[in-house]
């Protein structure tokens, strides 16, 4: 009889005369010695493994050197011991076999700019497979893509005419916008001064139009002024152009007016035309009409 003691995170193995009996789970065991034997301490962390680097060919028939880690655990002792001799290095053959399928599937620049969806491809077709060996990948990464050093140099001189370029679109597109906002504040400042000459013309359409209303709206006055003096003062009004006119006719020397009687007799009342008649010749015709000399 003998003593044994498994730690935490492992179990171990227990065989009769060469047949598996059962699993130790971690803790203090007695075990009959000679008739049983405890084969294989099996740890049960997880474990990172480094997958030795390989040349790969793309589909554009670029190698390319990857190299990769694994992380994995044991699920099934009995599967991982007893049904395959080495399941770690059967997991890593199916890695390396898988990689070279999804590799050879994609051009070198997909390759180089796709390391998250080879992981993931990769630990998708992995993992089924390796649940047979007892077991379970965590996780895929790809650590590093070499290629050639002439390729590499290939590579370099496309990214730099690429920078190039693009440094030219962007120069060429500030070159464009400056020009833009250039002609934008030229017609704006065109609209503006157009604008400008706009409300200035309105202002002095607008002010000779005022004037022009006051002008209009002064004759209109002086008009209704007359008009209303006239209604009122007609007969007045027509004696004393009458006057003015005598007054320019009766200061000729040879000048000679005739009038009716009656008229001579009426107008004699005005002071203005007394006057007149006072300084001027006056003669009777047909004792009706008399004449001023």
């Amino acid at each position: 009889m003998f003593y044994t003691l498994i730690h935490t995170g492992e179990v171990g193995i227990v065989e009769r005369l060469g047949v598996y009996v059962r699993t130790l789970e971690p803790g203090f065991h007695v075990v009959l010695p000679i008739i049983y034997r405890i084969t294989q301490i099996v740890n049960m962390k997880q474990i990172p493994l480094k997958v030795e680097e390989q040349e790969v060919i793309t589909k554009d028939n670029v190698v390319v050197k990857i190299s990769e880690t694994l992380k994995y655990h044991i699920t099934d002792v009995n599967a991982y011991v007893y049904k395959n001799k080495n399941s770690v290095l059967s997991m890593v053959q199916d890695t390396r076999a898988n990689l070279r399928g999804i590799i050879g599937n994609m051009d070198l620049n997909d390759v180089l700019n796709g390391t998250e969806k080879i992981n993931t491809t990769l630990f998708q077709q992995i993992a089924s497979t390796t649940a047979g060996y007892g077991l379970n990948v965590d996780r895929v990464n790809i650590d590093s893509i070499k290629v050639d050093g002439d390729i590499q140099e290939s590579m370099n001189k496309l990214l730099r005419a690429s920078r190039e370029k693009q440094a030219n679109i962007t120069e060429a597109e500030g070159y464009k916008q400056a020009a833009i906002a250039k002609a934008e504040g030229q017609k704006q400042s065109t609209i503006l001064e157009a604008e400008a000459n706009k409300q200035t013309q309105v202002l002095e359409a607008q002010g000779k139009a005022e004037s022009q209303r006051l002008v209009a709206e002064s004759v209109r006055d002086q008009i209704n002024q007359i008009n209303s003096a006239l209604a009122n003062n007609g007969e007045l009004f027509l004696q004393y152009k009458n006057v003015e006119a005598m007054e320019q006719v009766a200061a000729g020397q040879n000048n000679t007016i005739v009038l009716p009687n009656k008229s001579l007799d009426s107008l004699g009342t005005i002071p203005a035309i007394g006057k007149v008649l006072t300084g001027s010749k006056v003669a009777k015709s047909n004792d009706e009409d008399v004449k001023l000399n």
